[in-house]
């Protein structure tokens, strides 16, 4: 076995990548071109170590480095950051996956290669300034293995999925739905068969122009400031990157009168669960709609069952709400650990 440390940056795409992200099902936010956008506009430099047999990849951790010099309001540095730090294993694009995989892993989720190989491995290749690592996406199956002496494990907010294989249409989820929700949501689709000032539909990324996306998006980002650290903001440059990749699909709602798109979802679509990876909405008041939120919630059920997927994935957030819209919560963990 060997690895390959790789800095999208600045290392071009390995030839091994593309058969890599195939068996390891990973979305289009790992495609190399989106990987170097995004390392670019980082705050911290990241590291995406593979580890082979002979040519052939085996296992894949995605590790930001956290330094004296990681702060909110500065972008990533050509170097490491500061001689003293720690990895944040995640993945690059989205926080409903984890940032690894490996071949073959069990119910652990390959968390005990995380720990026994890769960890060491980096310890060898960054040095004694390495000092901790915080995991993400850690299954509740995987517990056992990386509870441990001065490891802190925490359980974070769930990830909420809606499987969608028991229905026969969108009629069919909604009779699931508890009573209280179910009138809601029949009204609120009802509302918009109504509504001939609004339109909705699911294209491909390659259609959508990034610039008008970008500046959507962004309204939902200004919005969530309770965060310990506040996203960045969509970069066009890597949300066009990002739109190109053939899994990539974008709801959008559009003004009829105007033309102007006033909400719109980014999916990465799979052949069974596909992920909402982003939302955002004008507010009423800047030319919105009131509930758009929710009927969102219904052309997923709905894209999901007529393209016959197993459900579709909402991610993190709000998940009593998901809950209420027929979503399960498949619990998850971090966990912070000294490396040593």
């Amino acid at each position: 076995m060997s690895i390959d440390v790789l800095d999208p940056r600045f290392d071009a795409e390995p030839v091994y990548w593309r058969r890599l992200r195939a068996e390891a099902g990973l979305r289009g936010d790992w495609a190399w071109d989106v990987l170097h956008r995004q390392a670019w506009g980082a705050r911290t430099p990241w590291y995406l170590t593979v580890i082979l047999d002979g040519s052939v990849p085996r296992g894949l951790v995605a590790g930001a480095w956290v330094g004296s010099r990681t702060r909110r309001h500065r972008f990533v540095v050509s170097g490491r950051g500061g001689r003293f730090g720690g990895l944040d294993i995640r993945a690059p694009g989205n926080s409903a996956f984890p940032g690894w995989w490996f071949d073959g892993a069990g119910d652990d989720a390959g968390c005990l290669r995380l720990l026994s190989e890769y960890l060491p491995a980096m310890r060898g290749l960054l040095g004694a300034g390495l000092k901790a690592a915080l995991v993400r996406q850690v299954p509740e199956t995987a517990l056992g293995v990386v509870r441990g002496s001065l490891r802190v494990v925490r359980e974070t907010e769930p990830i909420a999925r809606i499987p969608t294989t028991s229905f026969g249409g969108r009629t069919d989820w909604l009779n699931s739905l508890p009573s209280r929700r179910k009138a809601h949501m029949t009204r609120v689709f009802a509302g918009f068969d109504d509504d001939s000032r609004i339109t909705s539909e699911i294209v491909s990324g390659a259609e959508v122009d990034a610039v008008e996306l970008a500046g959507l998006l962004r309204v939902n980002e200004v919005k969530h400031r309770d965060v310990p650290i506040v996203p960045l903001p969509q970069f066009v440059g890597y949300l066009r990157a990002l739109l190109a990749q053939p899994d990539v699909r974008v709801l959008s709602y559009r003004d009829t009168t105007t033309g102007r798109m006033i909400g719109a979802a980014t999916l990465f679509d799979h052949p069974e669960w596909p992920l909402a990876r982003s939302w955002s909405a004008l507010p009423v008041e800047d030319g919105g709609r009131k509930d758009l939120y929710f009927h969102f919630f219904g052309e997923l059920v709905r894209w999901a069952i007529a393209e016959g997927r197993k459900g579709v994935v909402l991610g993190k957030k709000m998940p009593k709400l998901k809950a209420s819209l027929g979503a399960e919560l498949l619990s998850q963990y971090a966990v912070a650990m000294p490396v040593r």
